[in-house]
């Protein structure tokens, strides 16, 4: 092979790579900005017909465990459904972020309380630190739950559905917060949801359920490396965004 034509072969599996992933980024992308309305509306809830529970996301959480723009947009979006009635009680699931603050759910619970929430209605999941695990943990906590409305910024509405189909949890619906985050923190934020959806295909395609859920890795990989991409995707995906 002549080195011209190993440089235009080079050039055109480049091109074509380029031109691959690209067309997945737009596809994502379009995906993420289908799912901004969410899976119900507001108006399809149903009131007085059993119990409706609003499971909240996490987000991020300001120094002195004083809550960030992403969870006072999440829990008041569930607390004025609560006073409207259209849910009858609230799940608040997300972790610590870091050890030197409040988990994420402890935090969202004051934000509730504070709302008119009363504290008997609300119940928190304080160990997920990604959207598999918020999920995964809380899953168990919705027993008594006819009907689980999942709520969080409309950018993230995408992933909660795919990986909640992936854990076999079909029947959970999503509902866009009431405020609309910054055009760009949000547009900064459907790149970070593209990352993850392209993540979160391949490691579901890698290994089976219950090894992601439990990091139990079958590849000759030191298992701290992949138990920290799995347990820390959000956090990772993001930095990498940001």
């Amino acid at each position: 092979m002549t080195v011209k034509r190993f440089f235009r072969l080079l050039t055109w599996t480049i091109t074509g790579i380029v031109i691959f992933g690209l067309t997945i980024a737009i596809f994502l992308t379009s995906v993420v900005f289908r799912g901004f309305k969410g899976t119900i509306r507001e108006s399809d809830l149903p009131k007085g017909r059993g119990v409706t529970c609003g499971l909240v996301f996490g987000a991020a959480v300001h120094r002195g465990s004083l809550p960030g723009p992403g969870i006072k947009r999440r829990v008041r979006t569930a607390a004025r459904l609560y006073k409207e009635g259209l849910l009858q009680h609230i799940i608040l699931t997300g972790g610590k972020g870091s050890q030197e603050v409040d988990s994420e759910a402890e935090v969202m619970e004051q934000v509730a309380l504070q709302d008119g929430v009363a504290a008997g209605d609300l119940t928190l999941e304080p160990n997920a630190r990604s959207t598999w695990e918020n999920l995964l943990f809380s899953r168990p906590l919705t027993g008594s739950c006819d009907t689980v409305i999942g709520i969080s910024d409309r950018y993230h509405l995408t992933r909660i559905s795919y990986l909640a189909h992936k854990q076999g949890w079909e029947d959970i619906r999503t509902l866009p917060s009431d405020i609309e985050p910054s055009w760009p923190f949000e547009l900064k934020s459907v790149g970070r949801e593209v990352a993850a959806l392209l993540y979160y295909m391949i490691i579901t395609k890698l290994f089976p359920l219950n090894e992601i859920a439990q990091h139990g890795f079958s590849l000759n990989v030191h298992p701290p490396v992949l138990g920290l991409l799995i347990t820390k995707s959000d956090h990772l995906v993001c930095q990498l965004i940001y």
